[in-house]
């Protein structure tokens, strides 16, 4: 199966290059709460010992109303397990699919994260596309494997309570989701026991037992056995729970997430699968230890710390000023100070484990609440966003005392990786243990020097490549699970209020930045990564190449530099034995970072060419020697942190017989995500993109053929203000091809007669399911492309989806598939339309064009050739 391949969308404007301008903002690491509202919130937090674990199988499966009940409101430590990043999913705002649209909607989990206070972990799992059952899912993902993730989390997070999104039955449709909730409910029992997956235990880990598994049923009250309010308006936040979820659903842009922040009492409800035989419960902590002070009084050191702790913590909850939040901030600190006497003077054995566990997520927590209880801020500004091996760069990092009392700063320094230096030059400022006081900022300035061999910002689980549908993890790294590694570039301080002493005193570590300032949007911060000293991204990935046809491959290479005192070298084209480029090789010469370049190149192939795949690849290099044979694009959109995805500069040429007729003259209406203009220049074509007023008052009878794109009734309100109008076209001659819209074309009655969908809507998710033709005689099976049983061969991830369920007899069907037990008929109806055709087509044309499938590729060129005019030029060889 041929899911991998990746599109690089170089050209496209909605991804941003190592070099190209970067003017979207971007979100900031951590939560979005600040001042008093985080102190609030991290008020909650002290004293109470209530985890939660969620388990899922997407982005946008998590219940964000429970989340943020739980985290925002109860004060309980609560993450979401997503065992897949979102890769086969499709992409509302922007051209990424597979591993660039995983990076994307991760990010988005964290968005949404940062608003409904929960973490986020993941498995390996890649998601391969829609499943109908779990007997499918477990065919892609080795249940034992996927089962070793789940455990891990759970041993690492070490919840009370798991809580699965779905059923676990056929009920919940998606074969992914009740593999989410069979995995779960194995790893409930799985974690806990020693014996199981052993080599989790040696690196450290130890088993687990969760007290009980919930089922959330969302809104559903039947079979619950617990209620939760979510509807209660937070006098903290100023929103209640529910509205909270909705902002944080609304961060899952790229999958059309939006939703309406509406007040009102509302109810979520969950049903307890484990321990069995429940009735109804006050909540989910009933039966729970929800603190770790001692049940019982003792005379132990460590008791009386923790009882010590749990009153001090009471007190200043109640003592809460949110106008006053330094009233706070000496008890805090002193409370920080009991906490680690308490934890000091606990014994080290495996029946303490849990409990020291407990009281180090606690003293984490009562640092953070004493930090923002004294107005602690601590910043580090690179003077680079984009860093190549070799570079040296000026940080700057800064302690801001913005509480009332003295701040005593005892260290502040930059994290590195190993073989990083970071050499101070800033002689003349105050050495560490210096006074600051209210108001004040303390400086530290350092020149980092970054070496030659130095990593580049990769995602962990991008550095291999995928085996199966699971991505293969480095060994003993401790990302393993989270979104991402951390940051290479950070700063740690350690700072003590007042005179007291080390048990009092508090860390705190941020990630460094980048600060831009937009004269339109102000300070915009962006994140440090090490990127090439020059970025290689050949355009486009695939090419199709007619055989016979003689007509050479056109080629962009876009390099970018980064390079800080410029680079110079020759770019060229590595091309099968006996093809020729026209160009050679090309000089380039860089003389500062930010420089882009681009490279046209036209190859040709040779005469009697044989069908197959022929392989290119671009090479930079350097004068020094050095070859560059990556580049980097930037999955970089305004709600969401920038991420670097690394492609290969190679280019996979497949050659085989597409023939499409000469002259055509084709319009596009951009979709969702659009990519199908540049891939339709594989066919030789080079569309017409039409815009507003193209479609208002433009005169369409320059073209034979308008094709839609996917999705584009969903986001191109002039497509449906003046559907009419292009019905009217197609009327008088025109022939149009509507690619795969969802419900929005049926409700709207876009289509000259009428169609229905589904719901769930018809979809073909085995990509190799046979294909019976219905209308063998239909000219867009013969012409100019003979459409045979090898044009199904090579699909990936699906043969289609929002296929049609009836429609009206003026319709043809033309082809049959289905999985196991289906027989759809919807994939491609065509219809005469007065003097002209209509075509709608749920056939995943966006997922077969950037990998080049000989099939897709023949049998939409016949679709084009409906529009061919009386008197055309017969077709060519593209």
């Amino acid at each position: 199966m041929m899911r991998r391949r990746i599109p690089v969308a170089i050209l496209a404007a909605a991804v941003t290059l190592a070099a190209a301008p970067r003017s979207a903002p971007a979100q900031e690491a951590g939560s979005e709460y600040r001042g008093a509202a985080a102190l609030g919130l991290s008020l909650r937090r002290l004293g109470v010992s209530k985890r939660v674990l969620m388990v899922g199988a997407h982005p946008d499966d998590e219940d964000t109303q429970l989340l943020a009940r739980l985290a925002l409101q109860e004060g309980a430590d609560v993450a979401y397990l997503s065992l897949t990043r979102g890769e086969g999913g499709q992409n509302g705002i922007g051209p990424e699919l597979g591993a660039g649209l995983g990076l994307l909607r991760t990010e988005e989990l964290l968005a949404a994260r940062r608003v409904d206070g929960a973490e986020q972990f993941f498995s390996r799992a890649y998601d391969f596309g829609f499943s109908k059952s779990a007997d499918e899912a477990f065919r892609h993902w080795p249940r034992e494997e996927l089962l070793r993730d789940v455990v891990r989390v759970i041993r690492q997070y070490r919840p009370d309570v798991i809580v699965t999104v779905f059923s676990g039955t056929p009920r919940d449709g998606h074969g992914q989701h009740q593999v989410s909730a069979m995995v779960a409910h194995d790893a409930f029992t799985a974690a806990g026991d020693p014996a199981r997956f052993p080599e989790q235990i040696a690196q450290g880990l130890r088993p687990h037992h969760a007290a009980k598994l919930y089922q959330s049923l969302r809104s559903r009250a039947e079979g619950a056995t617990v209620q939760v309010r979510v509807g209660e308006l937070d006098p903290l936040i100023g929103r209640s729970p529910f509205q909270q979820a909705m902002a944080s659903r609304s961060r899952h842009r790229s999958q059309d997430m939006g939703a309406p922040e509406l007040p009102g009492a509302r109810t979520n409800y969950l049903r307890r699968v484990f321990p069995e035989g429940a009735g109804p419960e006050p909540s989910i902590w009933a039966g729970i230890d929800t603190t770790f002070a001692p049940a019982e009084r003792s005379e132990s050191a460590a008791a009386r710390g923790l009882l010590r702790y749990h009153q001090s913590v009471d007190a200043l909850r109640a003592r809460f000023n949110p106008l006053e939040p330094g009233a706070l901030a000496a008890g805090l600190a002193d409370a920080l100070a009991t906490l680690r006497q308490a934890r000091a003077a606990i014994p080290a054995s495996n029946g303490t484990a849990d409990l020291v566990f407990a009281i180090d997520e606690e003293i984490r927590q009562a640092q953070a609440a004493a930090l923002q209880a004294a107005g602690v801020v601590v910043d580090a500004v690179a003077s680079d966003a984009r860093i190549a091996p070799g570079e040296a760069f000026t940080l700057d990092l800064t302690v801001w005392n913005g509480g009332p009392g003295p701040l005593t700063v005892r260290r502040l320094q930059p994290e590195l990786p190993a073989g990083w230096n970071a050499a101070p030059v800033d002689s003349a400022s105050r050495p560490s243990g210096s006074v600051i006081a209210p108001g004040e900022l303390y400086l530290r300035r350092f020149r980092v020097t970054v070496p030659a061999d130095a990593a580049l910002t990769e995602p962990y689980f991008l550095r291999e490549p995928v085996e199966g549908d699971l991505y293969r993890w480095p060994r003993n790294d401790s990302a393993l699970g989270r979104p991402f590694e951390h940051a290479p570039v950070r700063a740690r301080a350690e700072v003590v209020m007042g005179a007291r002493g080390a048990d009092a005193a508090m860390e705190t570590a941020v990630d460094a930045t980048f600060r831009e300032v937009d004269p339109r949007q102000g300070e915009l911060r962006r994140p440090v990564m090490v990127v090439p000293a020059v970025s290689v991204l050949l355009d486009p990935p695939a090419r199709v190449l007619s055989t016979a046809s003689g007509r050479p491959l056109e080629y962009t290479v876009r390099l970018a530099s980064e390079a800080p005192e410029g680079i110079s070298g020759t770019l060229r084209l590595e091309v099968p034995a006996g093809w020729r480029v026209r160009e050679g090789a090309v000089p380039v010469r860089f003389t500062r970072p930010g420089e882009v370049r681009e490279v046209r190149f036209s190859v040709h192939s040779p005469a009697g060419t044989a069908p197959g795949d022929y392989p290119v690849a671009a090479v930079f290099q350097a004068e020094d020697g050095r070859r560059f044979t990556r580049g980097v694009q930037m999955i970089d959109y305004p709600h969401v942190r920038a991420r670097a995805l690394y492609h290969a500069a190679t280019s996979r040429v497949r050659a085989f017989d597409v023939r499409v007729p000469a002259g055509l003259r084709v319009g596009y209406i951009e979709g969702a995500g659009e990519e199908g203009p540049r891939f339709l220049q594989n066919l030789g074509i080079t569309p017409e993109l039409l815009d507003a007023d193209d479609l208002a008052e433009g005169d369409l009878s320059r073209f034979d053929v308008i094709v839609a794109g996917s999705r584009a009734y969903e986001v191109r309100t002039d497509l449906m203000a003046h559907n009419q109008r292009l019905l009217d076209w197609v009327s008088r001659g025109g022939t149009m091809i509507v690619q795969y819209n969802k419900y929005e074309i049926v409700e709207g009655r876009f289509t000259p007669y009428p169609i229905t969908m589904a719901r769930p809507h018809g979809r073909v998710t085995d990509e190799g399911s046979p294909v019976r033709i219905v209308d063998p005689a239909h000219p867009v099976l013969a012409t100019p492309n003979r459409i045979g049983p090898a044009d199904w061969e090579g699909w990936v991830q699906e043969r289609g989806l929002y296929f049609a369920q009836t429609w009206d007899p003026s319709y043809t069907p033309v082809l049959e598939m289905g999985d196991p037990g289906d027989a759809l008929r919807g994939g491609l109806l065509v219809a005469r339309h007065g003097q002209g055709t209509y075509v709608y087509t749920g056939l995943a044309f966006f997922r077969q064009f950037p990998e080049g499938v000989p099939g897709a590729y023949r049998l939409f060129a016949n679709l084009l050739a409906l529009g061919a005019r009386d008197g055309a030029a017969a077709p060519r060889r593209p």
